[in-house]
């Protein structure tokens, strides 16, 4: 039985059971990886039963044993049993601990990485275009758990722009590796590649909307925002950040 005592250690659990990460069970669940996050931190400690039910779904588990730990964990939540990770709707809800035979010799499946090129701004210009010629030979590369929609690739962010005051989230100053999707639909709330009029590189901003209009909000204040109107083109729209120490 699962020791876990809050939805988002029996929540983590089961995702390290399986070799998964945030953004890859956002993409299985389409719950929003930030809304995962708050789960995993404990911020949310009442998610809402459709996210728990999307969420039990994906990783072959059901929404009781997440919100309250009582009933089977599914096939893939056994403890101590190491078997793969069987797809959405595979046996959820119906397997029991009685009705799955252990299977010490069955390794729980490795997680899957993808490698994405850094791109330089310059070039994020033109980043839909990836697909159709590869990557410079001088192109570095970062890898993750996250499965492209579009094309993806990574920005280091430079200046200030989109570093949030002191304790303030999310953040990315200067030397924060962005990774973003050309793919993925741009609504507010989400950070945003943005080619504005005259200008020879892309801007990064949180977009907003605010009496019908959309705008472009850097996370730094002291910076203005910028309308969005229709000579500004949505390029990617961002996944996750890291710093390298």
């Amino acid at each position: 039985m699962s020791t876990a005592i809050t939805i988002g250690e029996r929540l983590r659990q089961l995702m390290e059971e399986q070799g998964i990460g945030e953004n890859e069970l956002a993409r299985r669940s389409k719950v929003p990886q930030p809304t995962i996050h708050r789960i995993l931190k404990g911020v949310s400690n009442s998610p809402r039963i459709n996210n728990l039910e999307k969420l039990a779904a994906s990783l072959g588990t059901t929404a009781s044993f997440l919100a309250h730990g009582d009933g089977s964990q599914g096939v893939v939540g056994l403890p101590n049993r190491g078997i793969p990770w069987m797809g959405i709707g595979a046996g959820v809800g119906a397997a029991t601990a009685s009705a799955v035979p252990a299977r010490p010799d069955r390794a729980a499946p490795p997680p899957r990485f993808w490698s994405y090129p850094i791109l330089t701004w310059s070039e994020a210009m033109q980043a839909n275009r990836l697909d159709a010629s590869a990557p410079g030979e001088k192109n570095q590369f970062e890898s993750c758990d996250y499965l492209k929609i579009g094309v993806a690739f990574w920005l280091k962010m430079c200046g200030d722009a989109m570093a949030a005051p002191i304790g303030a989230s999310p953040s990315l100053p200067a030397g924060t590796l962005v990774l973003l999707d050309t793919g993925l639909q741009a609504v507010p709330g989400k950070l945003v590649l943005v080619e504005l009029p005259d200008s020879p590189t892309p801007t990064l901003r949180m977009l907003i909307e605010e009496s019908g209009r959309r705008y472009l909000k850097p996370l730094n204040p002291a910076y203005p925002l910028i309308s969005l109107d229709d000579n500004c083109h949505i390029l990617a729209v961002a996944i996750e950040a890291r710093i390298k120490l």
